[in-house]
C-alpha cells in the first residue's frame, strides 16, 4: 500500500534527498514499479480521488507532501521524487539554477491571478502607486513575477519597490503588523486576507501567465516513462473532473486542506482552472517570464526555456 503523505519541513526534505542518493545506487528494478510523487494540500491526490483515478493503478504511487512548490522542486532536482506539480514562475526561477527537471503537463488558470493587497487604512490607492513601497512576496513566485510586470506596465524600474522575500504565512503576518506596505500573493491567501480587512489594489492586471505545471525529473522521464505517461493521463482526467464539478471539488478541497468553504467558493468563483497542452504558445509565455527574470536580476543567465519542456506526453 502507498505510504501516508507527509508534510515535509526543509530538514525532512533534505533527509529525503539524502535517501534518494542511496536509492539511486541500488538496483533500478527496485523502483521500476513505483512512482514517487510530491504533492501539496488540495493538490493532485484530491483531483485524482474526485475523478476516481486512484483505483486500479498498475504501479505503486508513493506520496510525499510539501508545504509549497519550492521544496518540491528541490526534491525533484535531487532525485527524491519522480513527479510533482507547481507554479510556472517558480519553475522558471528554479530552472535558472540548473534544475534537472522538465515540465510535461499543464493546468491553466483563467480569471483572477496573483494580486497585491494592502491594509484597509493604507494610503496606497492602486498598483500605479507601488513605487517607493516595501512589498512582501515569495521569491521567484508568480506573485513576484506579477509585481515585476506591474512595474514594467507603469514604466517603473524594477528597483522602484523594495522586496521582502517571505513565505505566504510570513508575508501575511508582515502585512498585518505593518512591517511591509503591501503583499503580493495568490488565492486562497488573498481571499483570507480580504476577510481580515485587507483590500486588493486595482490597476493593470492579467500581465503574467498562470499555469500549474506537472513536472518529471529527467531520470524518471528516461527510466519510468510508461509510469509517468499513465500518471500524466490520470492527472489530466482529474483536472478535467475538477473543472466540470466545482462544488464536489470544493467539498474535497475543504476536507483535505481544512480551508473554510466560503473561502474556497470565493477562490473558485473568480478563477477557472482547466487542463492545457504544453505547446508553443505556453512555452513562448514562459520565455517572457524568463526574460523578465533576467532583466530584473532574479536569475543570472539567459534561459532558452524550450529545453525545459517535454511536449511528447500530451
Amino acid at each position: 500500500m502507498p505510504i501516508t503523505p507527509r508534510l515535509l519541513t526543509r530538514r525532512s526534505t533534505l533527509s529525503l534527498m539524502a535517501g534518494a542518493v542511496t536509492a539511486a545506487c541500488t538496483s533500478g528494478a527496485t523502483r521500476s514499479g513505483k512512482l514517487f510523487v510530491g504533492d501539496q494540500r488540495g493538490g493532485s491526490r484530491v483531483v485524482l480521488q474526485g475523478a476516481d483515478r486512484l483505483a486500479n493503478v498498475p504501479y505503486e504511487i508513493i506520496w510525499s507532501q510539501f508545504p509549497n512548490a519550492a521544496p518540491l522542486l528541490e526534491a525533484l532536482n535531487a532525485g527524491a521524487i519522480d513527479s510533482g506539480i507547481g507554479g510556472d514562475s517558480a519553475f522558471i526561477f528554479a530552472a535558472g539554477t540548473d534544475a534537472k527537471i522538465k515540465a510535461i503537463g499543464a493546468q491553466a488558470t483563467r480569471g483572477m491571478g496573483p494580486v497585491v493587497l494592502v491594509r484597509r487604512d493604507s494610503r496606497i490607492g492602486s498598483l500605479a502607486d507601488l513605487a517607493g513601497r516595501k512589498v512582501a512576496t515569495p521569491r521567484g513566485s508568480i506573485s513576484h513575477n506579477h509585481v515585476l510586470a506591474v512595474l514594467e506596465a507603469y514604466g517603473r524600474s524594477y528597483d522602484a519597490v523594495s522586496f521582502a522575500f517571505l513565505s505566504p504565512s510570513d508575508g501575511r503576518a508582515a502585512l498585518q503588523s505593518g512591517a511591509v506596505d503591501a503583499w503580493a500573493i495568490w488565492d486562497p491567501n488573498a481571499a483570507m486576507a480580504e476577510q481580515e480587512g485587507a483590500r486588493i489594489l486595482p490597476g493593470k492586471k492579467d500581465l503574467v501567465p498562470g499555469y500549474g505545471l506537472m513536472f518529471g525529473r529527467e531520470g524518471a522521464i528516461q527510466d519510468k516513462r510508461s509510469l509517468l505517461q499513465d500518471y500524466h493521463d490520470r492527472l489530466y482526467a482529474g483536472w478535467e473532473w475538477a473543472a466540470r464539478n466545482r462544488e464536489p471539488y470544493i467539498e474535497l478541497m475543504h476536507k483535505d486542506t481544512g480551508l473554510a468553504l466560503d473561502i474556497l467558493r470565493i477562490t473558485h468563483g473568480r478563477a477557472d482552472r482547466f487542463p492545457a497542452k504544453v505547446d508553443a504558445t505556453l512555452i513562448a509565455q514562459q520565455q517572457e517570464t524568463a526574460d523578465r527574470y533576467l532583466r530584473a536580476g532574479v536569475i543570472s543567465r539567459k534561459l532558452d526555456v524550450a529545453g525545459l519542456f517535454d511536449t511528447s506526453f500530451s
